[in-house]
């Protein structure tokens, strides 16, 4: 995994930590805009059934060999291709499409975990990305979960580690019946 692709570095501490914290068994997981599979390959050691999803064909011989499927979809057309599909476990990690924002969030099964990690406002001053396209604002991934889940972990700031950046971090567990 020497080229240079996205997802193709190691995986992020943060993101390994929630993992771990993750209890019982679960079923299905989804790693969207997975690269080449760094955390598809840190869900397989905790989930029976982990989809990696990116719109990159080519990334298709990570996952040769192993038990992760690999699904080439282009997240970003105007129709969701995902409706109907459902994970215990949804993470994303340094991809943000508005327009399907709380479509992604909405794969998160009832009583199931989205684990979303990527770059927020102010991470201009540190490089790439500094489209605020691809950059979160302060609480916008909690506005957008809203009271269907419980927040486990919300985080907006500077971080250091692997590199200095802006990041904003969501760990939450979707409710299982929800409350009317």
């Amino acid at each position: 995994m020497n080229a240079k692709v996205h997802g193709s570095s190691e995986p992020s501490e943060w993101i390994k930590k929630k993992l771990d914290s993750v209890g019982g068994p679960v079923g299905h997981a989804v790693d969207i805009a997975s690269g080449a599979g760094r955390h598809s390959f840190l869900l397989s050691n905790i989930v029976s059934d982990v989809t990696a999803i990116d719109r990159n064909p080519e990334l298709s011989k990570y996952f040769r060999d192993t038990h992760i499927h690999f699904r080439c979809i282009d997240l970003e057309q105007d129709a969701w291709p995902m409706e109907g599909h459902r994970y215990d476990i949804v993470l994303v990690s340094n991809y943000l499409y508005r327009p399907h924002l709380i479509n992604t969030i909405d794969l998160v099964s009832p009583g199931g975990f989205l684990v979303y990690e990527t770059f927020g406002e102010g991470n201009e001053r540190f490089g790439k990305p500094s489209n605020p396209n691809f950059l979160l604002k302060p609480g916008e991934l909690r506005k957008f979960v809203g009271d269907e889940f419980v927040i486990i972990e919300d985080f907006f700031g500077e971080v250091e580690e692997p590199q200095y950046a802006v990041k904003s971090r969501l760990f939450a567990r979707r409710v299982e019946h929800p409350i009317e």
